[in-house]
């Protein structure tokens, strides 16, 4: 058996917001895998599709997110086909006679207890008894376990408030609020056309504050972005939706939010606020994924009730899955889109964590110049076979450049 995890395409439907532009590449891994007469299973883990930003969510508007859920309309799935027929053709040839596990992320969220978008994308594949829709990814056997990881980051989780009522990401209530109300901004105003394209691939995202007052410099633009964006994230945390989040999430600290938001400084305080946030993540940008793949695989094995996953993990996807530690071999995260890879000695056997990356441009600071920005073109999947009773795990790389293949280790299969 040979399984190829592959991350955060964000596939759209040609809405601005959709900056999927490697069919090529992505319909060429797919006839590969076709045509290798190996049986194959493909493992999305998550974010395959970017239904979030739509427009047919657009269109909805700001509803509340159950509401959302009910109501978006499975014809998204044929948008997002219509517009990216290279990759669906490849895709529906490979089902032909291997598996696809989709594991649901946050972007893509609304496929999650939708059998209507569920059915619809299994349709216009044409072979649906070959494809499931999964909240996580767990061979026992192999001892790997992937999940995309959004809960693991507390803008894009969901919580429980004191009655147990799930709460949704303030990510998605964001992400769809600047798509309706920033965005549009942008593609009026008087700025470079890349801009409203490119903001949305700036990682991690509070960089976009420092980003925008990098593109004011260089451009010369009739329209102030860092105060637009400002105000209208100001605007955001004035509403129902977010207000309700911050309380149910910090309670705390919405006693004192009302200091910035509702004052005639919000504006100049909010910029402080924010670039202060921006100061202390470049000083200590820790990589959350990393240390939760860590303390799993080095420490769950002697006390998995504080080291192993949470309940929370799961929050808004299932309940929290029966997991042996014990031989567990590799966790396989994604949502960051960067592309990592470790060995990771622990009690005296080497297990490895990985993250699948983005087939989605990036845009982050240059470390090495302060300022400036670089954009990133790569595309990264993980392929795991484990004939002849080992388990051989190959992370591979691409670039418009070439190709760059890792064997991380061999190993037997437990």
């Amino acid at each position: 058996m040979k399984r190829v995890f592959i991350s955060d395409m964000h596939i759209g439907d040609g809405l601005i917001c959709d900056n999927f532009i490697f069919d090529d590449e992505l319909e060429q891994l797919l006839l590969n895998l076709s045509a290798s007469g190996e049986t194959t299973e493909l493992v999305i883990v998550g974010d395959g599709l970017e239904l979030m930003e739509s427009k047919i969510v657009k269109d909805l508007g700001l509803v509340p997110f159950e509401e959302l859920h009910d109501k978006i309309d499975p014809i998204v799935i044929n948008h997002i086909v219509n517009n990216h027929p290279k990759v669906f053709n490849a895709l529906s040839r490979f089902c032909r006679l291997n598996r696809l596990i989709y594991v649901i992320g946050n972007h893509d969220y609304y496929f999650h207890d939708n059998p209507k978008l569920q059915n619809r994308f299994k349709e216009l594949i044409g072979t649906p008894e070959n494809i499931e829709f999964v909240p996580y990814f767990y061979d026992k056997n192999w001892g790997v376990f992937a999940i995309h990881g959004n809960n693991f980051d507390p803008g894009n989780r969901f919580g429980k408030d004191k009655k147990g009522q799930l709460i949704p990401p303030i990510g998605d209530y964001m992400t769809r609020y600047m798509m309706i109300h920033f965005r549009e901004v942008l593609i009026n105003g008087d700025v470079p056309e890349h801009i409203p394209h490119d903001y949305d691939d700036v990682q991690p995202n509070m960089d976009v504050f420092e980003w925008f007052s990098t593109m004011m410099k260089t451009y010369d633009m009739g329209i102030n972005l860092v105060e637009l964006w400002m105000e209208e994230l100001l605007k955001m945390l004035k509403t129902v939706q977010a207000k309700h989040w911050i309380k149910s999430n910090y309670p705390i600290a919405h006693r004192f939010s009302n200091l910035f938001i509702n004052s005639n400084r919000g504006v100049k305080f909010g910029r402080i606020l924010v670039g202060l946030v921006s100061k202390i993540r470049s000083l200590k940008r820790t990589n959350y994924m990393k240390t939760k793949a860590r303390t799993i695989l080095n420490r769950a094995i002697d006390n998995p009730k504080k080291y192993g996953f949470q309940e929370r993990d799961f929050y808004g996807y299932c309940e929290m899955p029966n997991i042996d530690y014990e031989n567990l071999r590799g966790l396989i995260f994604a949502h960051r889109h960067k592309f990592e890879n470790y060995l990771l000695p622990s009690s005296g056997q080497t297990r490895f964590y990985i993250n699948t990356g983005t087939w989605r441009t990036v845009i982050e600071r240059d470390e090495k110049r302060k300022g400036n920005f670089l954009k990133r073109f790569e595309m990264a999947y993980v392929l795991i076979d484990d004939s002849q009773d080992q388990l051989s795990i190959n992370a591979v790389t691409q670039n418009k450049i070439g190709t760059k293949v890792s064997d991380l280790f061999q190993k037997e299969v437990v």
